[in-house]
Formats: structure tokens, sequence, C-alpha cells
């Protein structure tokens, strides 16, 4: 590895091998379940009801968004964190395997038990990663210097893409396959997931937890106070409008939240693609990833985070904006359909790049935490949009539903032109 202009942390080698195991293969497990095409696949084999398929992205979200300022809180001051995060993430992955069991031991005989067990699989694990989310961040933080992260992003995200495209080819083949019928072929999905993220625990057990330093295990808690984080909430919001302003583009722009898990279903149902496309689904949604990593990191490094955000908003509409054009051309060319989820690949990579890296050159100097927390704290807000949209699907039609959601994006891109100029941009 090049040198990164210091002297690297004890385990520095070790613990950049073990962190890109696990992320890579975290990426890869949900690339055969994905939330966006293959859970929404198969709970739409057990129920006609939208809403509920929305729910899975409601559920999704919440479960990793809404508890992580309050766990935040809770560790700090912790002097070692690892083994809380090794409880949650093994807790929580082996779900999948679990739900594989249930699958194959015939539980979709009875759909509304089996639904039960879905949801309460799926809301547990994403509880328990967000709690490992916090942790697994801070010892980034404390084990890779900031040059030595921006390499593993890179190159995790070059790999999980490129891994993620063969496995949306294998899930194709599995739910395609004569031999692998409904419940069994969504059995093998979730049991492939749950495999995958074996190595990637085993990685996580053996990295060396870097000490905390004394001042942070003694004032931890009071810095991370929620209390604390919310009281800032009210001067924030009121005297910094280009804030004001960033919300609302994040707001608007994840309306597209509204379409996302139902995609895959009018790509079948309606256009008429073959249950398999579900796969070519996956391996689109990843190459748009890759595309998305290296385009929108050039981008960044000529331009800024502005530009990304612009960039990301234009692939956001794109989204929606082409699934209603297909709607109404009959799905005269329905390849083209692939187009959706590759922009949405797009979209999901220039979250990191874009909004976050803006967020961090627009925040005033050891304000940097209170952002972040009241970012995200309010982006909670939109967690119920997937499950609206099953309710206007359900109301109304596809068109609508997709409109709503391009109306939402464009309106987020318009405001991201009144962004100020932050940083290097200046």
């Amino acid at each position: 590895m090049t040198q990164l202009g210091h002297a690297p942390p004890p385990h520095y080698r070790r613990n950049f091998v073990l962190f890109l195991v696990d992320y890579v293969a975290f990426a890869l497990a949900f690339a055969f379940v994905s939330v966006y095409s293959v859970m929404p696949a198969f709970v739409r084999e057990l129920t006609d009801s939208e809403p509920v398929v929305g729910l899975i992205g409601t559920v999704h979200a919440a479960g990793w968004l809404l508890p992580q300022l309050g766990v935040a809180a809770a560790v700090a001051g912790r002097p070692r964190l690892k083994p809380i995060m090794l409880v949650a993430s093994a807790t929580g992955r082996s779900l999948f395997l679990v739900q594989a069991l249930v699958i194959w031991g015939g539980l979709t005989r009875y759909p509304s038990p089996m639904l039960v067990v879905f949801f309460s699989c799926l809301a547990l694990f994403t509880l328990l990663d967000g709690v490992a989310t916090v942790i697994w961040f801070d010892l980034l933080a404390r084990a890779i210097p900031l040059a030595g992260r921006g390499r593993l992003m890179g190159i995790g995200n070059i790999l999980s893409g490129l891994f993620g495209i063969g496995a949306g080819v294998l899930v194709t083949r599995i739910l395609e396959s004569s031999s692998l019928v409904f419940p069994n072929n969504y059995a093998l999905l979730f049991a492939i997931a749950g495999a995958i993220h074996i190595p990637a625990v085993i990685a996580l057990s053996q990295l060396k937890e870097p000490e905390a330093e004394a001042e942070t295990v003694a004032d931890g808690e009071a810095k991370s106070s929620i209390g604390k984080m919310l009281g800032h909430l009210k001067t924030v919001w009121s005297k910094d409008a280009n804030f004001r302003r960033l919300m609302g583009v994040r707001w608007l722009l994840r309306t597209i939240d509204l379409s996302y898990g139902f995609y895959i279903l009018h790509a079948i149902d309606v256009i008429g693609l073959p249950q398999g496309f579900t796969g070519w689904f996956v391996s689109a949604e990843r190459t748009g990833g890759i595309v998305g990593s290296l385009g929108l990191a050039w981008l960044n490094e000529k331009f800024g985070p502005r530009a990304v955000i612009w960039a990301g908003s234009l692939a956001a509409l794109a989204s929606p904006l082409l699934a209603v054009i297909l709607h109404f051309t009959g799905g005269a060319l329905p390849m083209l359909y692939l187009i959706v989820p590759f922009f949405f690949g797009v979209t999901n990579s220039s979250w990191l790049l874009g909004l976050f890296n803006y967020l961090m050159e627009m925040a005033p100097d050891g304000q940097r935490p209170i952002y972040i927390g009241l970012s995200n704290t309010l982006a909670g807000l939109l967690v119920p949009a997937p499950f609206l949209g099953g309710f206007i699907l359900r109301y109304t039609s596809f068109p609508v539903l997709f409109v709503m959601s391009t109306v939402g994006a464009a309106s987020g891109l318009a405001l991201s032109l009144r962004l100020k100029c932050v940083g290097k941009e200046e």
C-alpha cells in the first residue's frame, strides 16, 4: 500500500483487509436479497397488498436510521465497542439463515404467518445493523486514517459492484430454474445471503480495536447526549438557511422512495418481463453503482460535492420518468427497463459523495457531528415513504406513483441549484 503521509496506526494493514472483507461481503449478501427487487418480488408471492410490499422499505429505513442517534449516545465513552458490534452483527445477520430455514420448512403455505416472520426478521436485522453501523464507523475512523478510508471505500465499491453484477446473473438463473420452484428458489437466495455474511462476521471478530483517546472516554457521553444534540436543532434550523435548503433537497429527492420497491413489480406485472428479470435488475443496479462511484468521484474532485448533488438529482429524476415513458409505450423495448435500476444505482452512489460531503464542507468547524446527527434525524421523517407509496399504488396506478416521484425529484433538483458554494468551490 502507498504511504498515507504519516505513520499508520498499529495493525493498519490487517484492519484494512478485514474492514474490506466485511464491506464487500455485506454488499454482496444484499445483492442476493435486494430490498429493491428480490424482497418485493418475494413478498408479492405472498400477498397482493401494495402497502405490505412498500412496508419493506419503511421497515428497512426505520430500523437502520432512527435508532442511530440514541445508539451513538448510549455507547459514547465506552472504552471497548467491538464486542457490542460483534453481538449485534452476528445476531442480526444470522436471521437470513433463519428466514431460509423457515421458508424451506413450508411456512409459505400460510402467507400471513410467513409475512409476520419475514418482517420481524427484517426489523430485528435492521435495528441490530443500526447498532453495529454506529460502532463500525467509529472503529473505522480510529483504525484507518482518512486517506486509507477513501481508498477502502473506493476499492470496496468497485469489488462489491463487480461481484454484485455476477450475483444478479445467478439470481436470474435461480428464479428461472425449473427445478427450483417457489418457495425453494427464494429460500436458496436467503441461504446464500446468510452464508456470505459468515466470513464477514469472522473478519469483524479479527479486527484489532484501537484504544479510544482518554478525552473521548471521559467526555464522550456528555458530548454525544441526545438531549444536547436535539437542543441544537432550533438554533441551527433558524440561523442556517443553507442547512434548511439542503434538508429540503434531501427530503424532495427521497420522494423517489415512494416508487423504489415497485419498479420490479411494474416490470413483471405490467411490462411483462419474466420473474428472472429480478436478477438482471440487481445487476443493472450494481452496474449503475460502479459507474456512479467512478464518475461522481471524478466530478467531486473537479467541481466539488454540489455538482455531485446535481448529477445525483438528475439520476434520481431519470428512474421514475423512464418508468412512466415505458408504461405508456407498452414496453415496446422492454429491456430498456434495465436503465431504471441503473439510474437508481447511480443515485445511491451519489448520497455519500454529494449530500454527505457537502454537509461536511458547509458545517462550521467543531459542529460537524451536530450537523450530521440533525441531518440524519430529520431525514427519518421520510421513513414512511415506501409504505405510503404502497397505498398510493393501491388506490391509483403505477403512472400516478411514478409521476409523484418524478415531480419530487425534479423539485429537489431545482432546489439544489440554489445551494451555496462551499469549501474549495468558493
